[in-house]
């Protein structure tokens, strides 16, 4: 429990349902490709920033997050994709919500599938469904080029390239917090400052992040898998966006 929770956390609550609308303005495009877990405190942004601090996914997906919030899209696609990079799948889900109602990216609906097809390799419901419906939105040409765009970002982001770097810079960090060339996190007790009414005495514990299981990829993308194959799912009606030239 304690595990899925520590995870959850770096999650950042990132559980939107996925709901493909087809806004008629900018505003409305920005509630559809935005997220309430965007929305955070400075103390939340700084304890989740240390939190990700040895993770490159959660690193940047937490500034992905911070810039859509600003309503920074440009700054938003280009975090998410540097997060997409090292195998993380909401990141992946968030760019393709960015190329189908054109924030952050020209719209482009080929695209988008290709990174919701991405986003759903390792079947989590909620990317599975949204890739679903974008495809039933897109017309057989988009189709097709959906497709062969695929491939190339598979190339690129799929788990097979994109574990195996997350897992050298993984290594990485586990080096750097313990000064050891063998990497071993043995007992140390991480701490920062903080609030105190959020933990006593006035400082935030980040041992938790630090477990062991945080630093095995093999237990750590299960706990992932987890996490987002238990999360609740709503399903809403498929429309298709509208297009631009």
């Amino acid at each position: 429990m304690k595990r899925l929770l520590t995870l959850a956390i770096a999650l950042g609550g990132a559980f939107a349902a996925p709901v493909l609308a087809a806004p008629d303005d900018a505003s409305a495009a920005a509630d559809a490709v935005g997220a309430d877990s965007d929305r955070m405190q400075r103390e939340q942004f700084d304890l989740r920033s240390r939190m990700a601090k040895t993770h490159p996914n959660e690193l940047w997906r937490l500034y992905g997050s911070q810039a859509a919030a600003r309503g920074a899209w440009d700054d938003a696609f280009r975090h998410f994709r540097r997060a997409a990079r090292y195998a993380d799948k909401y990141s992946q889900h968030r760019l393709s919500l960015m190329y189908w109602y054109g924030l952050g990216a020209p719209q482009d609906c080929s695209l988008a599938y290709a990174w919701a097809d991405l986003a759903a390799e390792r079947q989590y419901p909620q990317f599975a469904i949204l890739r679903e419906k974008m495809w039933q939105a897109l017309g057989e040409a988009e189709r097709e080029r959906a497709l062969r765009e695929g491939g190339a970002l598979y190339d690129e982001y799929g788990d097979r390239a994109a574990k195996p770097r997350f897992e050298r810079a993984l290594a990485r960090s586990k080096r750097e917090i313990t000064g050891s060339r063998t990497g071993d996190v043995g007992q140390l007790q991480v701490m920062t400052p903080g609030p105190a009414r959020l933990f006593e005495p006035g400082a935030i514990d980040l041992t938790a992040m630090y477990h062991d299981w945080r630093f095995d990829s093999a237990r750590y993308w299960a706990a992932e898998d987890v996490v987002w194959r238990d999360g609740n799912v709503e399903v809403g009606p498929a429309q298709t966006a509208p297009r631009t030239n």
